[in-house]
Formats: structure tokens, sequence, C-alpha cells
């Protein structure tokens, strides 16, 4: 990329009331009759917006943060970034998986999407192609079927990732926290309900971190969890589960569902899902927009 864009530049340009970007030699294909995509624009503020805002706001008053403090600061970046919205009922869904993966399960992966869409559920990934593109996608033609305006296509990533693979143009609301546990933590925080699609050693890395919380005695309400995938994954998440029952116990097979095809069937039962979060949040009193209670060990 580098060799193909050599003469690109980008450059902060103080003013007295902001920073302005200055961009040279772009890339055309960022271009429509020679004004910039708006989503790109987005996606550059957004950028800007939260890299300035953690190393000023955030790193630069924090030594050695306690867990507690940690949290603490996921939700504040989430905040500045308006990804916090305090008056919405629950309909997020975590979408987890592979971003170098065949047609099949990129194709399964937008139809779950287009289910969970046809029940006004918005989608947060981690922003990038494959199975994190493939449900934003799918859930926008839902949205459009339904007539649904305001759905929430959220990317969360960090500075890493960004730098190496750019956010799908689905992604409608962009956020990049410091590092890959802040991530982690941003996910289920935000997230009311998770779908697991195929993916390489990242995602079985997200499956262990959220099973490693869900398994701690602190944590009575759960959090909803399907593996999903076409026929032609079903040795996949064979060998997934027994993989995690042999290093966790056959216990812990107790956290999540899978299902093989039957993308309306993940639908409905996420829908379900998130419908009881909702009701135990009620009941519990706490955030619908950030899982509070959920105990997370340093």
């Amino acid at each position: 990329i580098f060799h193909t864009y050599a003469d690109f530049d980008i450059k902060l340009v103080p003013q007295s009331r902001g920073v302005v970007l200055e961009i040279k030699n772009a890339p055309a294909q960022s271009f429509v009759d020679d004004k910039i995509i708006r989503g790109i624009q987005e996606h550059l503020s957004s950028a800007l917006r939260d890299i300035i805002y953690t190393d000023f706001k955030i790193l630069a008053r924090q030594t050695s943060p306690t867990s507690e403090q940690i949290t603490d600061s996921v939700f504040m970046i989430l905040r500045n970034a308006d990804a916090i919205k305090p008056n919405m009922t629950p309909n997020l869904v975590v979408c987890w998986g592979g971003h170098s993966i065949p047609r099949e399960e990129y194709d399964y992966a937008k139809h779950v999407g287009y289910e969970l869409g046809l029940r006004n559920l918005d989608i947060i990934t981690g922003c990038g192609i494959g199975a994190m593109k493939g449900p934003m996608k799918g859930a926008a033609v839902g949205h459009a079927k339904q007539q649904f305006k305001n759905g929430r296509y959220l990317g969360i990533s960090e500075p890493g990732i960004i730098a190496s693979e750019s956010p799908n143009a689905i992604v409608n609301e962009l956020v990049i926290m410091p590092d890959i546990e802040k991530r982690l933590e941003a996910f289920v925080r935000l997230g009311h309900s998770f779908i697991v699609f195929p993916g390489g050693v990242g995602t079985v890395e997200e499956i262990f971190y959220l099973l490693s919380i869900l398994l701690h005695p602190e944590n009575k309400q759960g959090i909803p969890l399907v593996f999903a995938g076409p026929e032609s994954c079903r040795d996949y998440f064979e060998t997934l589960d027994k993989f995690l029952r042999r290093c966790l116990g056959d216990k812990v097979a107790e956290l999540y569902q899978i299902v093989i095809g039957e993308p309306a069937t993940v639908g409905q039962i996420i829908r379900d899902s998130v419908d009881q979060v909702h009701l135990a949040r009620r009941d519990s009193q706490d955030a619908y927009y950030f899982n509070w209670q959920l105990h997370i060990d340093p």
C-alpha cells in the first residue's frame, strides 16, 4: 500500500477552533466529483478524535490503573465517541469472526445480518472485512426493508489494526480504542448478545476472553452467545466445542449455543436473547447502554 501511494501525505494543521486534516495525493477512489466521500471523511475524523482524546485525557493521566479505572477509561472513550446511547432499549449484537473467509461463509454471515436487520437489531463488529462486513451489509438491507432509518453499524478497532486494515464502507460509527484489551472490553460492555462466525486465532482469543468473564463466579447474569456458520463449518465448530470443553470443562458448553445453517433461527434466538437482557437489566436497574455490573478480573 505504501509503495502504491508513495506520494500520499496527511498533516495536522492547528487552527483557533480545532484541527484541520490536510490531505495530499489521496487515492482517487476516495473522491466523487472532486469531493471526498462522506463516510471516509467521518472515519478520518473518528480516528483523529479518539487518538487525541485517548492520549490527552486517558493515557496521560494513568500510570498503573486499577481494573475499575480501566473500565472507566473504556466508558469515557466510548462516551466521547458518542457510542453510548442512553435513551435506547438494548439492541446491539456483537459479531465476531475471521476477516479472511470463503465466499460461502461470507454469504452466510450476510444472511444472518439480514435476519438481524429485519428484527431491528444493530450490529457491532471489529469494523473490517469478511465476517465483520457481512453482518453489517445484511443488516443494512434488513433495516431498509423494515424502513428502520437509524440503523447502527458500529466498528471498534485499535491503532495497530486500523493502520493495516481500513474500516469497511458500511461502518457509520467508528471507535478507535487504545489497545486490544480495551477494545475487547468495549465489546462486552456494549453488546447485548454475541454471534461468533468461523475465524482464526484472533476469533478464538475473543471467545476465550468472553468465556473467562462469564465463568467468573461474580458474574451471575450471563451474556447470550451463539456460534453460527454454514453446513461447511460443522467440523470447525465441533472441533472448537471439543477444544473448549477440554480446556475449561464440559460445563462451559452451557454458556453458548451452536447453530449450523438456518440464519432465520439465529436471528430469532438473538432477538429473544436481547429481549431477555432487556428484562434482566430493567429488573437489576443496570444501564441499558453499558454493562456496569459485569466483573472483569484484573
